[in-house]
């Protein structure tokens, strides 16, 4: 009998059989504190990465303030200025003498007299595409700064001049689905250039500069997140000169200002011109085919995109995962919003090997001591028993593992080129890729408030057996890491994911710190977001049963039924769970979730009406908020008997508190003893809405972060199998 694709109950394989290592038993015992010296990147400063934050905000960004915080992400990832014959070694050598037939001299020298002449920047288009097409024979440049080719996150893209591969001849109209090699930003007047290769810091730091390194980071941005892309290559043109840039997921590199008559800016473009799609930053392991090999699949291609849910006029893509071959739609969900960081796609993938759907992360992951590839966690969770977390069935770095290849970042190796030594920290990140078994349905998809509890239950369930059994800490509870299954008879199970940023408590003291660490903003407990004194603090057990309070708030506020009007509730998720503001480089909590969990003002304003969602934040805030509580600031006068007494009373609350929250079933039980209790009248007003959001756009930038548009920030139909992916 044909196996069930979506199913993996028979053709799954163990955890414990895929990794070949026994299975303990071990008794529950409080994880050790981490050593001081020990896993430093949990005490990494916060950093509010965009594409983590971004689809959950509740109000939309201008056009202005989105290069705004794409200028401060990437603040302090830009290596610069070096030569551009230091540049050109990001490219092989050209050994045809036919590629440096031109003569680039002569070509500048005209360029130079015409954009002389120029009047405005249109102007400065049509003799900078010629110029260029003479010196880089291999690649078709076009003037498409009136052409908006893609549409991304609400906002229209368009860069001045694209750069396409060579086909022959030019096509006349350049289409939107065409892959593009490079895009080339023109500006008019030299301040607009927002790099100073005589200053220390490089980077200017007036508004329009901010704006400009804004603008083409956000290019960068949708040219790595609408491909399969290693890197990209991009320049800012002006009148009399230009620097070229290389973007990867760990910064970008950028060139000191390179005269149109500079010999090697002619090098790098008869580089560029011989160089293979790989080495212009396609990822060579996805590759579009059109029709699969029958005696492969088992399936027929027709079936196949079936599975899949790809439309069938589009071409599938095979993609590569260690020795094995899986097939993705070529449908593709936009990649990350982030410059900078993981870039995690997760797609719906077909393993020919089992026939069966499996879920394929494709990401980018630091390379530290500290932090083990994905696969590695998963397998030191499964063989400490611990429950709710998918099956694994393979996991590898990509390209050539134990050589720098392109995926491998090399922003940071080219730090040395630069004369000044910028005091930046960057990280290096590899290509990675892991599968896992299928599961459906990410945890907005319930149907009742009563199903949101059951799948958020096993959440808890996993996290308190990772950090009890396993030793390993989540450190990102949110709404995309939680997923769920439904099986026929409608039974659900509830799964925690993506552990690949989680920390384990056991690791040796050569750990090395990590320049930042990132979770989702809006569910990131309290304590780690304000601004205090000294080192940032660690990341505990108890911040993660914290998040999982901000989650169901969110969640509750975004679907379930409640008395605020558009208009109030975009406002209430924004000052609650998006305000933030930045100091010193660093971001930090503003706006009301403090006072959201020291008071039940929000929950009396919003008044939800199934009264199972109502008994369970009730409960959680009056526990969690005695993490806050400081007693004796409160109450510096002792000398009133009646505030003697209150401060027992407070004393004694907060003690009991901290010993509920000692225990690491607290929240699965808090969370089952509501399911079970009749009292909480789940079925009565307890179906799943649909909240809407106005758009709300912020006039003004405060901090760094954020996307999307009131219409999509729900994340109603984007499954985990196909949704959009976070740094």
């Amino acid at each position: 009998m044909t196996p069930d694709p979506t199913s993996d109950a028979d053709s799954a394989i163990d955890p414990r059989q895929f990794y070949s290592s026994a299975s303990r038993s071990h008794a529950p015992v409080t994880p050790p504190k981490p050593k001081p010296d020990v896993a430093k990147s949990g005490t990494s400063p916060i950093v509010n990465i965009r594409s983590q934050s971004v689809p959950l905000n509740a109000v939309a960004e201008s056009l202005e303030a989105r290069w705004l915080a794409l200028n401060f992400e990437i603040s302090g990832r830009v290596v610069g200025p070096i030569s551009g014959d230091n540049f050109n070694t990001f490219l092989p050598e050209v050994n045809d003498p036919d590629a440096q037939k031109c003569d680039g001299g002569k070509a500048a020298g005209k360029l130079l007299r015409k954009l002389g002449k120029a009047g405005d920047e249109s102007q400065m288009y049509e003799p900078l595409v010629k110029y260029f097409e003479s010196i880089c024979p291999g690649a078709a440049f076009y003037d498409d700064s009136n052409y908006a080719f893609e549409v991304f996150e609400g906002q229209e893209i368009k860069p001045d001049i694209n750069v396409y591969p060579s086909s022959g001849e030019r096509k006349k109209e350049p289409r939107s689905r065409q892959i593009r090699d490079a895009m080339f930003e023109v500006k008019f007047k030299d301040e607009s250039d927002p790099f100073n290769d005589n200053s220390p810091e490089f980077l200017k730091s007036s508004k329009e500069s901010k704006l400009v390194l804004g603008q083409i980071t956000n290019y960068a941005v949708c040219h790595q997140a609408s491909e399969f892309r290693t890197h990209s290559f991009s320049a800012l043109i002006f009148r009399t000169y230009m620097r070229l840039l290389r973007w990867d997921r760990a910064g970008v590199v950028v060139t000191e200002k390179l005269s149109f008559k500079d010999p090697s800016l002619h090098e790098y473009f008869a580089r560029f011109s011989a160089a293979t799609p790989c080495e212009r930053g396609r990822d060579a392991t996805v590759v579009p085919i059109t029709t699969l090999p029958d005696d492969e699949t088992g399936y027929t291609t027709y079936r196949v995109k079936q599975l899949l849910r790809c439309d069938q006029k589009l071409s599938l893509l095979r993609i590569v995962v260690g020795q094995k071959i899986y097939y993705i739609s070529g449908d593709l969900a936009p990649g990350s919003s982030s410059p900078i960081g993981r870039s995690t796609r997760c797609v719906s993938a077909y393993c020919p090997e089992k026939k069966i759907l499996v879920l394929l992360k494709d990401t980018w992951r630091v390379v530290s001591p500290t932090l083990k590839p994905e696969h590695e966690i998963y397998k030191k969770l499964h063989d400490h028993n611990v429950k709710n977390i998918p099956k694994v069935y393979g996991g590898a770095d990509i390209g050539n593992v134990g050589r720098p290849d392109n995926h491998l970042t090399k922003t940071k190796a080219y730090l040395s080129y630069v004369p000044s030594s910028p005091d930046i920290s960057l990280r290096t990140l590899c290509h990675y890729r892991i599968v896992l078994q299928y599961i459906e349905f990410e945890l907005p998809k319930f149907r009742n408030v009563k199903e949101l509890i059951i799948v958020v239950r096993d959440a808890s369930i996993a996290q308190a057996d990772a950090a009890i059994l396993a030793k390993i800490l989540h450190r990102d509870i949110s709404v995309g890491n939680i997923m769920f299954k439904r099986d026929v008879e409608g039974n659900l199970q509830g799964y925690l994911i993506d552990w690949d940023l989680s920390l384990d408590l056991t690791l040796s003291e050569t750990a090395v710190a990590q320049p930042e660490r990132t979770g989702t903003w809006q569910f990131i407990a309290i304590r780690l977001l304000v601004k205090g004194t000294g080192n940032p603090p660690m990341h505990e057990r108890l911040d993660d049963v914290e998040s999982f309070f901000h989650l169901l708030t969110w969640m509750a506020l975004r679907y379930t039924s409640h008395i605020l009007s558009p208009a109030t509730l975009t406002n209430k998720i924004h000052q609650n769970f998006d305000s933030n503001y930045q100091e010193d480089g660093l971001v930090y909590l503003s706006g009301e979730r403090s006072k959201s969990l020291s008071s039940d003002e929000l929950f009396t304003q919003a008044g939800f009406a199934n009264k199972g969602i109502r008994r369970v934040l009730h409960r959680m805030r009056l526990v969690l908020r005695e993490r806050y509580t400081d007693v004796e600031g409160t109450y510096e006068d002792d000398s009133d008997e009646e505030l003697i007494l209150g401060k027992q009373q407070d004393q004694s609350r907060k003690v009991k508190s901290l010993i509920l929250l000692e225990d690491p079933q607290w929240l699965p039980k808090l969370l089952d003893d509501s399911l079970e209790n009749p009292k909480s009248n789940w079925e009565i007003n307890g179906e799943r809405v649909d909240h809407e959001l106005v758009a709300l756009v912020r006039a003004s930038w405060v901090g760094a972060l954020k996307r999307k548009t009131g219409s999509n920030i729900h994340l109603e139909g984007s499954n985990k199998a196909a949704r959009t992916s976070r740094a």
